[in-house]
């Protein structure tokens, strides 16, 4: 048996009370060692190793679980006469070869304790189908845990607890090892005739966000689970084109959301009519418009399964002035559902 910690604290505490009625020292000094009531705590542990089919007989592969350690956690505060102390004094034993254990600890009455014998891995073999007047047997990794068990003994008690493992299937990280294009195009709003035709131009250098949520989930920093969300970027070149290799675990899978997001950028000479017909030219900022056409905003996307299909993704971007209160949201150019030429189809 090996005992892995002392009580100190409420020890201390003790120490204090007895300095108060003029105990000696070698009363005031009580730790977990003095206290004089012993509980033992015995069990068996087992495990499944699923099944076998021998002589044209199935059986259950039942397993002690030896050389497996095993940890009683001794409640502090139950063994504390004032029930203050914190934490728990930990006690530790193994199993012998037919997964058999035995361990004193200290006890008063009614003292919370935790049984927790340690997980291992192994493996779990099941039949998955029958073929050829056979089993068709399927092997896979497991983690064999039992949770911890909670009980209450008192000086002189023997408490049996056997118990069988339960197990859950090894959780392996799968690797991003495959990678899909992902071709896309930026327009940017034009006007070059003072009779307001409007067209989709292009521009080289335009930075684009590009962010996928993919259909995983993954644990987040505050301990909860949420979708796998990674963040990618791209330049367009004169054409307004981008292209980007996004990994992904296997071909042709779908992505739960897919979002094409342009960054803003100035532009010092938007040319532009005016009300006379005269030519002007504007300052301003170049925004993603969140056009019906042009949402930049995908669900459910999935990667073409040719590569000659191009399968282009947009998204598009309108000009606001820089006016003397800030920039504007041109309504002329903001609630334009058809133009007279989309030129970057």
């Amino acid at each position: 048996m090996k005992h892995l910690c002392k009580i100190s604290s409420w020890a201390i505490g003790l120490l204090a009370v007895a300095t108060l009625v003029g105990c000696s020292k070698e009363q005031s000094e009580l730790s977990i060692g003095d206290i004089q009531g012993k509980a033992t705590i015995v069990g068996s542990l087992s495990y499944n190793k699923g099944q076998a089919f021998s002589n044209n007989q199935f059986s259950e592969l039942l397993s002690p679980a030896a050389g497996v350690k095993v940890s009683i956690k001794v409640s502090n505060a139950s063994l504390d006469p004032n029930g203050s102390a914190q934490g728990y004094t930990t006690y530790e034993t193994t199993t012998d070869a037919e997964g058999k254990y035995s361990i004193e600890i200290p006890a008063v009455d009614n003292t919370n304790i935790i049984i927790s014998p340690a997980s291992f891995m192994g493996t779990r073999t099941l039949v998955v189908d029958w073929e050829n007047n056979a089993p068709v047997m399927e092997t896979e990794e497991v983690v064999y845990n039992i949770n911890g068990i909670q009980a209450t003994v008192s000086p002189g008690e023997i408490l049996v607890k056997d118990q069988m493992y339960s197990y859950s299937p090894r959780t392996f990280v799968e690797s991003f090892g495959e990678m899909e294009t992902l071709k896309g195009k930026i327009g940017i709003s034009r006007l070059y005739q003072s009779n307001t035709q409007r067209y989709w131009g292009a521009k080289a250098g335009i930075n684009v966000r590009i962010t996928v949520t993919y259909n995983y989930t993954e644990t987040l920093p505050n301990g909860g689970t949420g979708d796998m969300v990674r963040l990618f970027g791209a330049t367009t070149d004169e054409s307004g084109n981008f292209t980007i290799n996004i990994p992904v675990k296997a071909k042709g899978e779908a992505l739960k959301y897919l979002e094409i997001e342009p960054v803003s950028f100035y532009e010092t000479s938007f040319r532009h009519f005016d009300a006379n017909g005269d030519e002007e030219s504007l300052e301003g900022v170049y925004a993603q418009l969140n056009s019906y056409n042009y949402p930049g905003f995908y669900s459910n996307y999935t990667f073409p399964e040719f590569e000659e299909i191009e399968n282009i993704v947009y998204a598009v971007m309108s000009f606001n002035e820089n006016k003397d209160n800030g920039y504007g949201e041109d309504s002329m150019w903001r609630n334009i559902t058809v133009w007279g030429t989309r030129s970057f189809e």
